[in-house]
């Protein structure tokens, strides 16, 4: 009898650990699967790898850059970052990006010399708020010649519920110091 339900307790032991192994695959699955998750690791990968040297000249380049009605215009840069972001974002928040986010890590890293990898990005869909996902980036930096460092930045990104698939907000609210770090 205690043969018997030692078997029965080990068999369901074993069931256990398959169901939760299904379990976990699905959900990762689920995730891989997710063309949200796929937009935030793309626009992760554009702003964490490089410096994008081509992006950078076309931005900075004087010869690109128009006064028009009293404002500066670079209609290059713009159609620039209309091909490489354009896909993932809004109309109004591609602009928001731009100019609060989308050129500060790149920009830092090509002035004092860095080198940005994007080794990791953990994204999570957020169980409170609709179209809500959180994100932690694994950023490798070095300065050329130097040694290796690392650093997470976290974030936050809400995807339109007008454009479908498009990011309507996208925030950095952490970066471990590597703005300071990347400054030295």
């Amino acid at each position: 009898m205690q043969k018997g339900a030692k078997k029965l307790k080990l068999g369901l032991a074993a069931l256990a650990v398959l169901m939760a192994v299904f379990v976990v695959s699905g959900c990762a699955q689920a995730k891989a699967d997710d063309p949200k998750i796929q937009t935030i690791e793309r626009v992760l990968e554009l702003q964490f790898n490089g410096p994008d040297k081509e992006f950078l000249k076309v931005m900075w380049n004087p010869a690109n850059k128009q006064i028009i009605d009293g404002v500066e215009v670079n209609e290059a840069f713009d159609q620039l970052v209309e091909d490489q972001y354009g896909p993932y974002f809004t109309d109004k928040e591609l602009d928001q990006f731009i100019r609060v986010f989308g050129t500060y890590f790149p920009g830092l890293a090509d002035i004092y010399g860095y080198e940005l990898c994007l080794e990791d990005a953990d994204i999570e869909v957020s169980e409170t708020v609709a179209d809500r996902y959180v994100f932690t980036a694994e950023v490798a930096f070095q300065k050329r010649g130097g040694k290796e460092q690392r650093a997470e930045v976290e974030g936050f990104v809400l995807f339109s519920g007008i454009q479908e698939g498009k990011i309507g907000k996208f925030t950095y609210t952490s970066d471990q110091g590597l703005s300071e770090r990347l400054r030295q």
